[in-house]
């Protein structure tokens, strides 16, 4: 409902206003964190319908996502190659998540894997 252009809007002026270390995160911080949101809300009905596995996985894909996410957020000055191993391992599995949620026909399996692959994209473009 509130994830259109208006966490791009503020994704961005986030990004452009701040000078601070980190205050260029902004639009990882939030593909991270929309990410991370879909692999809970498929985490949950897979666990109602009984495909633990693949709610493992994406439990997984959701914490770290906000792990990297909240890590970026602090706006804590790191080197730039630790940025982009950050985001290599967010990239890594957001590609395992996919691909397992791929291997099922559940509408939410599939809105994650398309969640995950988007996150996937933005994280291996932003840590080459």
């Amino acid at each position: 409902m509130h994830h259109g252009h208006e966490e791009e809007h503020a994704g961005g002026a986030s990004a452009a206003g701040a000078s601070g270390p980190g205050g260029d995160h902004g639009p990882h911080v939030a593909e991270l964190e929309r990410c991370a949101t879909a692999c809970r809300e498929c985490a949950a009905a897979d666990t109602r319908e009984g495909m633990l596995d693949c709610a493992a996985m994406c439990e997984a894909c959701a914490e770290l996502c906000t792990a990297v996410a909240g890590i970026l957020r602090r706006g804590v000055a790191l080197p730039s190659e630790t940025v982009s191993a950050l985001l290599a391992a967010c990239a890594s599995m957001c590609r395992a998540c996919a691909a397992e949620c791929r291997r099922h026909d559940a509408d939410h399996c599939r809105e994650c894997a398309e969640a995950c692959e988007r996150c996937a994209e933005h994280c291996e473009a932003a840590a080459a």
